[in-house]
């Protein structure tokens, strides 16, 4: 065999040799994509299934994670930071002393500062909040708290003042109509008006409208009265009140819908379920509400005319939010949270008495609420059943 013919052999033979290598290579890519794949599914199933773990709204006996997220090891971190600083509004009789417990709650176990009258739980109202309003030995050396959470009228400025620069403002409202029959009710303001109120739509609008508040604090548009308007405030000046209030609050829950409120709530304040779980407080029994007709609902509708129109924009912007949310999440963390809070009716032995009952430590503002007895010395349990006025004292 000749030179020539010797190296086109080997050349062949090279080539053959090559096209066998490419094709092992080949075949090994192929390979290799076949064994990667399972494995590729294997971990998006373990991500999700952590994703799913960390949820709170899944394990509601642990201390659940803040917003969690997976990092690059596969651990579970928190993509936000709980809000420490909070200017809760808390407008009477609007579910207020049971959100109010929540905050001093998250206060107290957070060892966060309180604004605090020297006594009781007002500071201004009727009068306009004023920052010198603030006892000096109760009020931190910078003039700032962390938290809010007593009765007051709202004056913006003012409680900005009082206020750290990131402060969530947060208030809740309530439909007019039972709103004006708790407070008609619970503060016994049928004596000193002379009217029953379910004979009230017997009595002229005009009569009722220049009925003066009593005490200076209680009376037709309360919600709008606490806001720190005035209740004769004109029909033309509303929207652009509402406009403020809305530009003002991040978040105005509703009174009617509480727990979907509280998980909003949580969500913007990057708490946990523990946070917002609740006892009812300072709600009447059924036998000192008074059945309203609605012929009563409609007077008190129009008496209250301001605070409906306050209502129905909150309201809506409510439901617009949580369907923002998103229904089916809602729906399983309104489960989440009812469980957990039957977990620690369960674990504090939880039993409901009268505000006045004579085995209550410490007893409720009126005797027209319910109360709750602890059997457990767990302090979270005892901070959940505590008294507003207590609670502050404390």
């Amino acid at each position: 065999m000749d030179k020539t013919q010797d190296t086109k052999k080997n050349r062949g033979i090279y080539d053959k040799f090559h096209i066998i290598q490419n094709s092992q290579f080949i075949m090994t890519k192929k390979n290799l994509k076949l064994h990667w794949f399972p494995v590729f599914i294997t971990l998006c199933l373990l991500v999700l299934w952590m994703t799913y773990s960390c949820s709170d709204s899944i394990v509601v006996h642990l201390e659940p994670e803040k917003r969690p997220m997976i990092t690059s090891n596969g651990t579970c971190v928190s993509s936000c930071s709980p809000q420490n600083h909070i200017m809760y509004l808390k407008i009477h009789k609007c579910a207020s002393s049971t959100v109010q417990n929540i905050f001093l709650r998250y206060g107290y176990k957070n060892n966060l500062t309180f604004a605090l009258p020297d006594a009781a739980n007002y500071l201004g109202n009727p009068a306009h909040f004023n920052v010198s309003m603030l006892p000096k030995d109760l009020t931190p050396s910078s003039g700032k708290v962390d938290i809010f959470a007593v009765h007051t009228r709202l004056s913006p400025s003012q409680h900005g003042q009082a206020l750290h620069d990131d402060a969530m403002w947060v208030t809740v409202v309530r439909d007019p109509a039972t709103l004006y029959e708790s407070l008609f009710n619970f503060f016994h303001m049928a004596k000193p008006y002379n009217i029953a109120l379910e004979n009230i739509s017997q009595h002229p609008l005009e009569k009722l409208m220049k009925l003066e508040r009593y005490g200076g604090k209680f009376g037709k548009n309360q919600m709008l009265f606490d806001l720190g308007y005035e209740e004769d405030t004109p029909m033309w000046e509303l929207q652009e009140i509402i406009r403020k209030i809305d530009s003002l609050f991040h978040i105005v829950m509703v009174a009617e819908y509480l727990e979907e409120s509280l998980i909003l709530m949580k969500d913007m304040l990057c708490w946990s379920l523990h946070d917002i779980v609740f006892f009812t407080k300072n709600a009447r029994t059924d036998k000192y509400k008074t059945k309203l007709s609605n012929e009563t609902k409609k007077i008190i509708r129009r008496l209250n005319s301001a605070d409906v129109l306050l209502y129905d924009h909150f309201l809506a912007k409510h439901q617009t939010a949580v369907q923002t949310f998103g229904l089916k999440k809602m729906e399983d963390e309104l489960a989440s949270l009812r469980a957990l809070r039957d977990e620690y009716y369960e674990d504090c032995g939880i039993r409901e008495v009268n505000g006045y009952d004579k085995g209550l430590e410490f007893k409720e503002y009126s005797g027209q609420v319910s109360a709750y007895m602890v059997n457990n010395t767990d302090e979270n349990c005892n901070l959940m059943s505590l008294p507003a006025l207590h609670f502050i004292d404390k």
